[in-house]
């Protein structure tokens, strides 16, 4: 492919551009396509916890916002010649994504904190901040297209990331700047290799930044949040066993613990009554599910057709949904595996998000 020939956004050359830079490959050759672009760059680097609780705690899978990604960071910075900051924003991620991780898990549902930590935390405070700096851009190296103002899959849509950019509002776009959507993975790295970018083979981010260990134990204990243990029923009421906290369970979790004799999963979850209703397969798939907390990107009719993703790595599945205020009710063509209250769901017209929100029941 001639890279050469790639036009990220006509029209806006010499405007400055806050790039969202994470010490990874995909900010960084991101910054590099603007930069030859002709916009004048600036590179922001978050830091959403402490850089204690990496020396403290036994990195079990890569993260991000760790001291070795500021390091890498900063390197990239310095490598291309632009100005480079670090923006704190560890209070305000912990009242709004930590904090919503801990009382969703204690409400018994799934929390989706990456997604709104685009909304809240990224294109958010980072974002704000690199406007009032003078920015007329911000821009990142997620796998998306921005289209006349208008959120789309990525070119690459086995890398596709519009599932957790479709929690930003959509009078930000207009100010964001998406250059990877163009390129595929490979293409991102050897564009990397090519130019010498010393992070060009560095291993993706995985899972929350701020459980490095996976101990997710630890981590309640830590924050205040008792997790007490309690039954495990089936759908006919019959206690089979004791699970070890609602927390460390999710809808459609086959891992349960016990010996049963029978291929069992999780159906459904009670903070009330602190149990796990478990189910054979078949019982796990469902025909309906409730939306709220909607973010639009365009007017819903009464009743609409799209597909919908339920969870990141899930397939899109074709539906029927009726919008009323700030709700969808949705009934799926063919039953869903494992619908989870707290999850999110993205819904799609082709290659274009309609909107997203968030799985009520």
């Amino acid at each position: 492919m001639n890279f050469e020939n790639i036009q990220i956004n006509d029209g806006k050359n010499g405007k400055k551009v806050g790039v969202l830079l994470s010490g990874g490959v995909d900010s960084a050759v991101a910054l590099y396509l603007l930069l030859k672009e002709g916009y004048d760059v600036t590179a922001y680097h978050m830091k959403t916890v402490r850089d204690e609780l990496y020396i403290n705690k036994e990195i079990k899978h890569k993260v991000c916002c760790s001291p070795s990604d500021t390091y890498d960071a900063q390197l990239i910075a310095k490598k291309f010649g632009v100005p480079f900051k670090i923006v704190h924003v560890e209070d305000v991620f912990k009242n709004r994504i930590i904090d919503y991780f801990i009382d969703e898990n204690m409400l018994g549902r799934t929390p989706n904190p990456c997604f709104f930590c685009n909304d809240y935390i990224k294109f958010g405070v980072v974002m704000e901040k690199a406007l009032e700096d003078g920015m007329d851009y911000v821009a990142s190296g997620h796998y998306a297209r921005i289209i006349d103002g208008r959120l789309h899959k990525a070119i690459d849509e086995s890398k596709d990331q519009s599932y957790f950019l479709a929690s930003i509002k959509k009078e930000k776009l207009q100010k964001i700047i998406l250059p990877n959507g163009l390129f595929t993975k490979e293409q991102i790295r050897q564009i990397a290799a090519d130019i010498g970018i010393h992070v060009a083979q560095k291993i993706d981010s995985q899972d929350l930044c701020f459980l490095p260990d996976n101990d997710f134990r630890a981590f309640f204990e830590e924050h205040g949040a008792e997790v007490q243990p309690g039954n495990i029923i089936t759908t006919e009421g019959k206690i089979i066993g004791r699970h070890e906290g609602l927390p460390f369970y999710t809808i459609g979790q086959r891992k349960l613990g016990i010996a049963t004799g029978n291929k069992l999963y999780v159906k459904s979850k009670s903070a009330a009554g602190n149990f796990l209703v478990v189910a054979p397969l078949n019982e796990t798939y469902q025909e309906y599910m409730a939306v709220s907390h909607l973010n639009l990107y365009e007017e819903l009719p009464g009743r609409f057709s799209s597909t919908v993703k339920i969870r990141k790595k899930s397939k899109e599945l074709k539906c029927e949904a009726t919008h009323k205020e700030d709700s969808l009710a949705v009934t799926f063509k063919e039953p869903a595996f494992a619908v989870t209250p707290g999850q999110v769901a993205v819904f799609y017209d082709g290659d274009k998000v309609v909107c997203s929100g968030v799985i009520e029941q």
